[in-house]
């Protein structure tokens, strides 16, 4: 009788279309499948053909880009984004304070109003992370490992290198087994006019112009546009030119994740979500994602590499919970995003 029932309910949860056992179901596997080496628990539970189906969209790489006027170097002056000195407070920081609440309504854990960044903790239903604003774009940029090829770095290491105040995992990386080493980068990279890696189909870019604007979306061949100064290829496209472009799981599933994007004044945003840690947080779905930063007036905006490298680090400390075997200092990464001080910047000036 037993095995009657178990029976019963093995094939409701596979072939039904019922919505609510639907989705979870297709959660479940989108979860599994995007993981590196925990897809048997979709593989031993569910036929391959029902993994195929739930699969079919997760590779698809939209053809669209946000900001793509920003890659047009024959604008009229008049029309470029103004480059110097950022808007004095553009994060209106001094009305704000550590345990208070941010204009998204989310609380303030770090108000650096000398480094012009905000950082405020982000919690949802089944996740808890951080997001980070950055007020001058020009100060952002792709720091890279010193041994291209060989290993990847730390977060907190790259950026004692670099001498950044602030940064967050980038690009992904050949991982087999789980135990990649950071050598070997996924797709292009550009750090500060030194290209890295080999274009992908499978991956959008991220890329950041000479005049400090953010770009998203299906383009290759960075050199023909003249004007991009740093990027990376990961997928999917979150936000473009204002319009959300993913909703609920999209084939990816609830994961930790990583997120880039830009307001239309030029602050920089990165999100970071928390996950796999079902007493903390178990991780978003990549709308979860764009949902957050639209509240934060991303206009903008892409998944970085997520998972166990999911991690933002803060004046020498990691700053989020990532779920690698160290979450004090993380995977071994191949690039980040770095943000320059302040003062780094006005002395080069």
């Amino acid at each position: 009788m037993f095995i009657i029932a178990f029976n019963a309910l093995y094939l409701t949860v596979v072939y039904s279309d019922a919505e609510f056992i639907k989705y979870w179901r297709d959660v479940w596997i989108e979860t599994a499948m995007t993981t590196k080496t925990h897809q048997w628990l979709a593989t031993m539970l569910f036929p391959q053909s029902i993994i195929d189906e739930v699969m079919a969209g997760h590779d698809d790489v939209k053809d669209v880009i946000g900001g793509k006027d920003n890659l047009d170097t024959t604008k009229k002056e008049e029309e470029k984004q103004p480059e110097g000195e950022p808007v004095d407070d553009i994060l209106n920081q001094r009305f704000l304070a550590v345990g208070g609440y941010d204009y998204a309504g989310n609380e303030i854990v770090i108000n650096d109003i000398e480094e012009g960044i905000l950082v405020s903790a982000i919690e949802g239903p089944s996740y808890k992370g951080r997001i980070m604003l950055v007020d001058d774009p020009a100060r952002v940029y792709i720091g890279m490992t010193k041994y291209p090829g060989v290993s990847g770095m730390r977060i907190l290491e790259m950026m004692e290198a670099y001498g950044a105040v602030a940064g967050v995992n980038a690009s992904g990386f050949s991982d087999p087994d789980d135990n990649g080493n950071g050598g070997e980068v996924l797709g292009m990279s550009l750090s500060q006019g030194r290209y890295w890696g080999s274009y992908v189909t499978f991956y959008g870019s991220i890329v950041l112009t000479t005049d400090n604007r953010l770009v998203v979306g299906n383009l290759n061949n960075w050199e023909e546009y003249g004007n991009i100064r740093d990027g990376m290829q990961f997928r999917p496209v979150l936000i473009a030119d204002g319009e959300k472009m993913v909703e609920g799981s999209a084939g990816y599933g609830i994961q930790p994740r990583t997120a880039v994007g830009q307001r239309a004044d030029g602050v920089m945003v990165f999100l970071n979500i928390d996950g796999r840690d079902i007493s903390y947080s178990i991780g978003c779905t990549v709308g979860d994602m764009a949902d957050i930063l639209l509240s934060y007036g991303v206009i903008n905006a892409s998944s970085c590499d997520s998972g166990a490298t999911s991690i933002i680090a803060y004046k020498g400390e990691v700053i989020t919970r990532n779920c690698s075997w160290n979450p004090t200092i993380g995977r071994i990464l191949p690039n980040a995003f770095l943000v320059d001080p302040k003062n780094k910047t006005q002395e080069a000036e």
